[in-house]
C-alpha cells in the first residue's frame, strides 16, 4: 500500500469500525433487553447471566476502536520511517494529509448526528473513547499525519534512501 493513503485509510477504517461496533452494541442492548423480559428466560438465572454477558463483551468494543486507533497510528510511522521519499513526494503526502483532515470532518459530522440520534438511546455513555475520537476525528489525523511527515524527514535527513 502506498504511504500516502495511509492517512485516509486509518481515518475511514476508524469510522467504519466505531459506527459498526456503536450500533451493533445499541442492537444488543435492545436484543438482550427484551429476552430478559421473556418470562421463560427470565426463570432462569443461567440463562440471564449468559444474556447479560453479551452487554460486558459489547460494552469493551470501545476498547477495540481504541487499540485500532493505536496499531494503525504505529502502522503509519513504521511505514514513514521505512519509506524513501523524494521531498516532492514530501509534499504530495502533505496535501494527502490536509485532504484527510477535510474528509475526517464530514466523518467526524456524521458520527456526531449518529450517535446523538434518539434511536440509540443511552449507547454513547458506553464508547466515551470512541467518541473522543471520531468527534474529534479532524485534530486527529491532523496530528498523526504531520508527526508522519516528520518521522519521514527525519529518515530523510539521517541518510535514507532516494526514489
Amino acid at each position: 500500500m502506498d504511504l500516502n493513503n495511509n492517512v485516509i485509510v486509518m481515518m475511514v477504517i476508524l469510522f467504519i469500525f466505531g459506527i459498526g461496533f456503536f450500533i451493533v452494541t445499541s442492537i444488543m442492548g435492545t436484543v438482550t433487553e427484551q429476552m430478559i423480559d421473556i418470562p421463560v428466560i427470565n426463570e432462569s438465572e443461567g440463562a440471564v447471566a449468559s444474556i447479560e454477558g453479551i452487554n460486558e463483551v459489547t460494552g469493551r468494543l470501545d476498547y477495540v476502536v481504541f487499540g485500532l486507533f493505536i496499531g494503525l497510528t504505529l502502522a503509519l510511522l513504521v511505514g514513514s520511517f521505512f519509506a524513501a521519499y523524494h521531498p516532492v513526494l514530501m509534499f504530495i503526502y502533505f496535501l494527502v494529509v490536509v485532504v484527510g483532515v477535510i474528509a475526517s470532518t464530514v466523518l467526524s459530522n456524521v458520527w456526531v448526528n449518529v450517535s446523538q440520534s434518539s434511536v440509540f438511546g443511552s449507547t454513547i455513555v458506553t464508547f466515551p473513547i470512541t467518541n473522543n475520537l471520531l468527534t474529534n476525528l479532524p485534530l486527529y489525523v491532523g496530528v498523526v499525519g504531520i508527526i508522519g511527515l516528520f518521522v519521514m524527514f527525519i529518515r530523510r535527513s539521517q541518510g535514507g534512501s532516494n526514489i
